[in-house]
């Protein structure tokens, strides 16, 4: 059952509220004005942030592609590879290959249905797997992606 309070309507920050109808203290000729209180309160949800994905890197031909938090598409037209040379004619990766991930704090790769499979350590992936450092990406036939972790300098900067 909710409960009822009374408030002088003058000042109802300043003058001291009653649960019984009359006059204001302060204020002798002012009545005081009901004001209905909740009879429960509501709250807002509490906003828990999804814990960061370790960060990683993938090398490819001797460039460190840095994974951003929010994942990335791997193809030979998308994502950061589409800038690597000659990876256009490399016909046995798909345009858009696959997708990395972040869930649950970790970075996970799923293979995007492309023609030429993606492997994780030897393994065709067939359903999306957990991305780790030491493991290998591979897309198609030849293409080796080695996931590495961030190592951090002095100064906290990638190294």
């Amino acid at each position: 059952m909710a409960t009822v309070t009374y408030r002088c309507p003058d000042d109802p920050d300043g003058c001291p509220s009653s649960t019984e109808p009359g006059f204001c203290g302060t204020h002798p000729a002012t009545t005081l004005e009901a004001v209905r209180a909740a009879a429960f309160t509501v709250t807002e949800p509490e906003v828990v942030a999804e814990p960061a994905a370790a960060p990683l890197t993938l090398r490819f031909t001797g460039r460190l592609i840095e994974i951003p938090a929010d994942g990335m598409e791997i193809g030979r037209e998308t994502g950061p590879l589409a800038s690597v040379p000659d990876m256009a004619e490399l016909t046995q990766v798909s345009r858009l290959h696959a997708t990395i991930y972040p869930l649950n704090g970790h970075l996970y790769i799923r293979d995007e249905r492309s023609l030429n499979h993606t492997y994780v350590d030897g393994r065709k992936l067939t359903v999306p797997r957990r991305l780790e450092a030491g493991q290998v990406v591979r897309l198609g036939r030849d293409v080796e992606l080695h996931v590495e972790g961030v190592r951090y300098d002095e100064f906290g900067l990638p190294s």
